[in-house]
């Protein structure tokens, strides 16, 4: 079977009009997807996985399983500027990049009325004690935590950047 257009400009698979017959899944979910292939989908823990059963690993180990992808933490607007000197609290991230409209439900994060239209790109290889990755419980996406937060140095974007 091949994916091709419909005659109309609509995706199909073997005859199948996906818009009208399957439905599309969306861009985040398709993200989240190529994302749990490139890490293995065995290597993800199940979302009811406490944190302290999550294996705790260093920042070279994360970054070869994400092929040297970045993590990210998507920020509040109320909090724009409070990280750009590091953390020492638990912070949780992502190595998938969704649109604002989604950040929220994917991930499943508190204060859901309020928008993440900002991101810190973070680099693995400048991170330690990185618990994960676990399926995001009540959310659709993977994270990872970073145990004791992340220093200045682990910034690559050198602050947020705006979705």
């Amino acid at each position: 079977m091949t994916w091709k257009d419909d005659p109309e400009g609509r995706p199909s698979k073997a005859g199948v009009n996906l818009v009208t017959e399957v439905g599309l899944v969306g861009v985040s979910q398709i993200m989240t997807n190529l994302d749990l292939e490139m890490i293995g989908p065995c290597k993800v823990r199940a979302c009811d996985t406490a944190d302290g059963d999550l294996p705790l690993r260093d920042g070279a180990e994360v970054s070869a399983e994400l092929h040297g992808r970045k993590l990210l933490h998507f920020v509040l607007d109320q909090n724009l500027g409070a990280y750009r000197h590091g953390t020492r609290r638990e912070i949780f991230t992502t190595p998938t990049p969704y649109p604002a409209d989604d950040v929220v439900a994917f991930l499943a994060l508190p204060s859901a009325h309020l928008l993440r239209r900002h991101v810190l790109i973070l680099d693995p290889m400048m991170l330690h004690d990185i618990r994960g990755p676990r399926q995001v419980r009540w959310g659709h996406g993977i994270e990872y935590i970073l145990a004791r937060g992340f220093g200045e140095d682990a910034i690559d974007s050198r602050w947020e950047m705006e979705l």
